[in-house]
């Protein structure tokens, strides 16, 4: 059994190093979502790199599932794709944030860990010996908690195939009966109108209801989410206690996140 955990664990290993998008590739991505469709004559000129390499992007993209190609062109599938094909986007970028939101938790607290690709990273940096209790929604958060003093309490509900998270009234119910001193959530979009936005509104619904229960919030987004709006709107900037991210973003999210006394805290800069 142990052989063959290690057999599977090199398998995936290889297959993920495989998948994983390169800088130019996530830049690809991300105006994909920003401007829904894009041709390949305007990538080579952005990128300053011939047809053919942009075309063998596409095609890495497509099989990871995550773009379609068109005639002379790309456009992205839809945004609420499966977990295990975003966890392979900006991978640097998620475990970064994972690790500086990791300073922000110490023992004895209760936290409230959202579902997502980059939440679950945090948990790499959490000392297991800790008194923690922990809340969650997502099943991969759930899995990946170990260590004999770290309580976890995988919510019930419906579960969302897509995700690997629980979602609906009972959810919501057993929200009703904790209150945590911390809560982290992930965010599929941000924008300076509308703020923090998801693709699926059940999602949303356990998010804001975990925000209530929270006495400190904080939104762990990569530079991907910004400028990026979903149909779903998760909350304000005035919702949110401190922003975790991994690159500065543009100047007037800089002014807005500081006239609102929001606490960003930006990776890079370390």
């Amino acid at each position: 059994m142990f052989v063959n955990n290690i057999h599977t664990k090199e398998r995936r290993d290889r297959m993920t190093n495989q998948t994983n998008l390169n800088s130019r590739q996530e830049q690809i991505y991300t105006f994909l979502i920003r401007e829904g469709e894009l041709k390949v004559n305007d990538l080579t000129e952005k990128f300053g790199v011939v047809e053919m390499t942009i075309r063998r992007d596409l095609e890495k993209m497509e099989k990871m599932g995550i773009v379609k190609r068109t005639f002379g062109g790309a456009i992205p599938v839809d945004p609420d794709i499966g977990l295990a094909k975003r966890e392979n986007l900006y991978m640097e970028a998620k475990n970064k944030i994972g690790e500086k939101a990791a300073q922000y938790i110490k023992s004895g607290d209760a936290i409230f860990i959202d579902a997502g690709t980059t939440t679950p990273n945090l948990l790499k940096y959490i000392p297991r010996n800790w008194n923690l209790v922990i809340a969650t929604n997502a099943v991969n958060v759930a899995t990946s908690i170990q260590g004999a003093n770290i309580e976890t309490i995988l919510l019930g509900g419906v579960l969302r195939q897509s995700t690997m998270s629980l979602v609906g009234p009972i959810t919501e119910h057993q929200l009703d009966n904790l209150s945590f001193e911390k809560a982290f959530f992930s965010s599929s979009g941000l924008t300076l109108e509308n703020g923090f936005s998801n693709s699926n509104v059940y999602e949303v619904q356990i998010k804001q209801k975990a925000m209530k229960q929270s006495k400190e919030v904080t939104f762990l987004v990569d530079h991907s989410k910004f400028d990026v709006q979903f149909l779903h709107k998760i909350t304000n900037f005035e919702g949110v206690d401190r922003i975790i991210t991994d690159k500065k973003p543009g100047n007037e999210y800089c002014d807005l996140i500081t006239a609102l006394g929001i606490d960003l805290v930006v990776c890079d800069e370390d």
